[in-house]
């Protein structure tokens, strides 16, 4: 007689030669052996229906050739009776490793319906089930005839094992559940309902397709014009629950002019920041299964160029690019461009004074300013003292070296006081003040009198 295939097989093996992505899917199924799944079902009972359609399933993931899964079964309510109630009946007994299908197999073949029902206990050891793995994907399914009997928080749980990166969003499958029960359960993961045992076959294999199905993506940065031609911009995906990097690398358009293809993951909830100036942000990013996305981010930029015909007196000038609310987004080097979002933005020149100036940054477009060429002020003292450099509006502008007799400073161009007084002079009528004029390009000398 020729051998039919299960169709979960056919659907896992067509899902695995999609998936390229070499990453390891580790599936812990969380298997509830309470007293109550000995309760009657419609052809036998809720553990021997689910221990059938178990292990049918494990028979289907066990034929997948190279298909980089692994199984794990933790129990809980299998080995003390109830009552009395013991909320410390759980235990990993099959731990993840190559080809354990048989194993997993002949443990529930074994099992027995005995204890009571400690979910949030085998939620938190089972953080402790998925050895370190940085090419891991870990999963949770757990199967379940009934709610929290241990006064633990199932859902508070499942919350810090996504938090901490652990898991993803576990799934959940509830047999035969009431209203109320079912309410209370969805908040641990993604809950399915198996009302019937047809149901719970059917919700088994839909549960594991999803659990291993992967999807693929592109990243378009729109222009002004909402054209996908915006790249050569750094950008990081991150797990949004976890905050865990997901993906970062430089955007990149193919030689078609189109952005490469990325791989995703439909179980979990992105955050995106393109690493532009300033940065763009994006949160609650979902990839559908079955089809490529397309995640657009609009990224109108223009470029800004900020130079000074002549260096000057300084090694090196930095200028400091600040939003209206005068954070400052980016340090730029005089005499670069820098692309950045379209916008109004506040310059400030570290020259002395410091030179500002106010910005529109137009799509598509150069924005130019022109920092004025700097001159040098030459002082000289016959001995150190205390100076300072006054601007024409009554402000500080430098402090003078108090160590040292020569000083040369570059300067923007205007008018100025220089204020000082030997170190040694003990009478504020030592002090002086002389007014001066800096010129573009050249040195203005002030001698102490």
């Amino acid at each position: 007689m020729k051998k039919i295939a299960h169709p979960l097989t056919i659907f896992l093996v067509f899902l695995f030669n999609l998936n390229a992505q070499k990453t390891t899917n580790r599936i812990l199924f969380i298997f509830d052996s309470s007293n109550s799944m000995q309760a009657r079902w419609e052809s036998a009972t809720r553990m021997d229906v689910a221990k059938r359609f178990l292990a049918e399933l494990i028979d289907s993931i066990a034929q997948l050739k190279n298909s980089d899964v692994e199984l794990a079964l933790r129990l809980y309510g299998h080995s003390k009776g109830f009552p009395p109630q013991d909320c410390n009946d759980t235990r990993l007994v099959v731990p993840f490793e190559p080809n354990n299908h048989q194993k997993i197999k002949r443990i529930i073949q074994n099992l027995r319906p005995m204890g009571t029902t400690p979910i949030a206990q085998s939620l938190e050891k089972a953080a402790d089930d998925f050895p370190t793995c940085k090419s891991c994907r870990n999963l949770i399914i757990l199967i379940t005839d009934g709610i929290e009997e241990c006064g633990g928080d199932p859902c508070a749980v499942s919350e810090r094992l996504q938090t901490a990166g652990i898991v993803i969003r576990p799934f959940v499958i509830g047999i035969g559940l009431d209203e109320h029960q079912r309410k209370a359960m969805q908040c641990v993961g993604r809950y399915y309902d198996a009302a019937r045992e047809e149901d719970f076959r059917t919700v088994l294999g839909l549960v594991i397709s999803q659990a291993l199905e992967q999807t693929t993506y592109q990243i378009n940065l729109l222009d002004a014009g909402n054209l996908p031609s915006e790249t050569d911009v750094a950008f990081t995906v991150f797990d949004q629950k976890s905050n865990k990097v997901a993906l970062r690398m430089m955007h990149t358009l193919n030689s078609r002019g189109v952005p490469d293809t990325l791989p995703g993951d439909p179980l979990l909830t992105y955050r995106i920041v393109v690493h532009s100036i300033p940065e763009v942000e994006i949160r609650d990013v979902t990839l559908a299964t079955g089809k490529h996305n397309v995640v657009a981010i609009p990224l109108p930029r223009g470029r800004l160029s900020v130079k000074t015909q002549k260096l000057i007196g300084y090694k090196e000038l930095k200028i400091l690019l600040r939003n209206e609310k005068g954070e400052i987004l980016n340090i730029l080097d005089i005499n670069t461009d820098a692309r950045v979002l379209a916008g109004r933005y506040h310059i400030e020149v570290l020259t002395n004074p410091p030179y500002r100036t106010q910005i529109g940054i137009n799509p598509a477009e150069l924005t130019s300013v022109e920092v004025p060429v700097a001159g040098v002020l030459s002082f000289q003292a016959a001995t150190v003292g205390y100076g300072t450099v006054i601007d024409a509006d009554g402000h500080r502008v430098i402090d003078l070296d108090e160590n040292s007799t020569r000083h040369t400073i570059p300067m923007q161009p205007g008018r100025y006081t220089l204020v000082f007084r030997p170190k040694s002079a003990r009478d504020i009528f030592f002090s002086f003040s002389k007014d001066f004029e800096i010129v573009s390009g050249s040195t203005t000398i002030v001698k102490a009198n």
